[in-house]
């Protein structure tokens, strides 16, 4: 059962979602919100981090890109693992041609000491690859925008709460503690629910360069996930949809398969996936 954003009433859970957390005290007026104190904010980020499922999960999913002129492309098919450690959470995604081998895979980590990514392609693994490539020739999706590192960056501060599409949400501001592209993102956590509903990656002259969006969320087995996002290119406006179509969850995945040793071999799939 797919359910739309504008409708939400549960948290992300791909990769950061796990309990509801308390709604803060609501704005006064139509358009206005209660800001954050520096405590409060504090806390809201901290407890977003902190956040995680009832288990792992793996989900199967496509890749479309539309161009803002043209035909959509052909879907990429792919999947993702996630799971947690005592350091925090860990995800594996691969592109899985039908029927055939992995044409690219990798595994991030993110923990408040940081954040390490571990990309395999054309049969090289390369620890923390450039961040400006596209998981396949033709798409905008960057492996950041399935691993998130910029939630966990230490420059991260509190920036205001405001309406956005229909919901009340509060924006924080990551510096790239790499100084590399992007220079800083914008993410938006929904106030009631601690959902991260987008993020916009800035320059370092704070122009907008591309936004992910989160669409829709899916429950499955009693247990709400990510049923689609997208990610759209500012100057272009060409857009890639990524919708899951197959999930397992509340699962228990080996170590190993979030270990960049195996990556040269395909991650093992879970039984008792279920459409979406």
């Amino acid at each position: 059962m797919r359910t739309p954003l504008l409708s939400l009433t549960v948290r992300w859970v791909a990769l950061l979602s796990a309990n509801l957390v308390s709604a803060l005290p609501p704005g006064v007026g139509g358009e206005d919100y209660i800001q954050l104190t520096a405590p409060q904010a504090k806390e809201v980020l901290g407890d977003f981090r902190a956040s995680r499922l009832n288990g792992d999960l793996c989900f199967k999913f496509e890749v479309i890109h539309k161009p803002r002129r043209g035909e959509a492309s052909p879907a990429v098919p792919g999947v993702l693992w996630a799971g947690w450690s005592s350091e925090g959470p860990r995800v594996r995604v691969e592109l899985r041609p039908t029927g055939g081998s992995p044409a690219l895979a990798f595994i991030a980590a993110k923990s408040a000491q940081g954040s390490r990514l571990w990309l395999r392609r054309d049969g090289v693994t390369v620890e923390n690859p450039r961040t400006d490539e596209p998981l396949a020739p033709g798409l905008l999706l960057l492996p950041s925008d399935l691993a998130l590192p910029y939630t966990h960056w230490e420059d991260t501060r509190y920036v205001k709460t405001e309406r956005s599409r229909g919901r009340p949400v509060h924006f924080f501001l990551a510096a790239n503690p790499a100084k590399t592209a992007p220079a800083s993102v914008s993410f938006a956590i929904d106030r009631t629910y601690g959902a991260l509903v987008q993020a916009t990656s800035l320059d370092a002259t704070g122009v907008a360069r591309r936004t992910l969006q989160v669409e829709e969320f899916s429950q499955v087995d009693d247990q709400w996930i990510l049923g689609a996002c997208s990610v759209r290119d500012e100057a272009t406006r060409d857009v890639d949809l990524l919708k899951v179509t197959e999930a397992a969850v509340r699962r228990r995945f080996e170590p190993a398969t979030f270990d960049p040793a195996t990556l040269a071999q395909p991650g093992p799939l879970p039984t008792g996936f279920k459409p979406l």
